[in-house]
């Protein structure tokens, strides 16, 4: 059974949904209504409403064919559950990507378990880098799960919802989109290498530390990036004397005086170490 919807949208940090056209056995005929569908973004689900009432959502839009402005056309190949997520909130979406030619190919890279899978996020990052959470969101990032922000989804910091202790998610997912990147200062510039393993931690309920003493304290994280750094990740990428000097602001916290509590003094919601 095959669909079609097309929609308006930026592929990667920023997408606005809506809807060019439609065609599904579930939607009315165009000229019934003067109101066209609509497509929104729960959770990591895709959901187009239809004028009628009706909706098809996640898996029953497998063989959709997104519209990205002025970017490429993705089709939604297949929807099936995060088996890490005993929830099964979270989609796993195979996307393709039309080339000029007409053909498919995957839109995303494979990831650590050599799948190439991604879904949407719901909000937007503005030109500051900075996250901005939406409910019912037509505005949203599709990431794939080689990326940070699927990655900070999947370890649990869901930004559509409430950390286990009350406190809202989306600046606890801001603060992991630059750690997962080593993004000391916040400003979008990764310092970290593929396959470095990290122990990720907060005090929200979410991700308790798990790692041995080869582990070391890394960093505090806030929504802006580090609050401040022991040790510099990857020392080959950048080192804390290099730090400074790019990130002034965290000057004053660099090395043995970071610890996690004094990181929690100067506003980190999230930590991690790293060997």
């Amino acid at each position: 059974m095959s669909r079609r919807v097309l929609f308006a949208a930026f592929l990667g940090l920023v997408g606005s949904a809506s809807i060019l056209a439609a065609s599904t056995p579930a939607a009315a005929p165009a000229a019934a209504s003067l109101v066209g569908p609509q497509l929104t973004v729960e959770g990591t689900a895709f959901v187009l409403r239809n004028a009628d009432g009706s909706e098809l959502r996640g898996a029953q839009l497998a063989g959709a064919e997104l519209s990205l402005g002025d970017g490429p056309e993705v089709r939604i190949d297949a929807v099936r559950p995060d088996p890490g997520d005993p929830s099964g909130e979270t989609l796993l979406h195979t996307l393709s990507v039309r080339a000029a030619d007409g053909s498919w190919a995957p839109l995303c890279d494979a990831d650590r378990e050599g799948k190439r899978e991604g879904f949407p996020v719901p909000g937007r990052w503005d030109e500051e880098g900075r996250y901005h959470g939406e409910a019912g969101a037509t505005h949203f990032a599709l990431t794939c799960t080689s990326g940070a922000q699927a990655k900070c989804v999947r370890f649990g910091y869901k930004p559509w919802k409430p950390a286990p202790d009350g406190a809202p998610m989306a600046p606890i997912y801001e603060a992991c989109v630059h750690m997962v990147r080593a993004d000391y200062c916040g400003d979008g510039t990764p310092t970290t290498r593929d396959g470095t393993q990290i122990d990720i931690f907060d005090r929200h309920g979410v991700q308790r530390p798990e790692s041995g003493p080869e582990f070391r304290f890394e960093a505090g994280w806030s929504p802006a990036g580090a609050v401040c750094v022991a040790h510099t990740r990857i020392p080959e990428n950048i080192t804390l004397e290099q730090l400074g000097k790019r990130c002034p602001r965290l000057a004053a916290g660099l090395g043995e005086s970071c610890t996690e509590e004094a990181a929690a003094k100067l506003g980190a919601v999230l930590f991690n170490r790293s060997r």
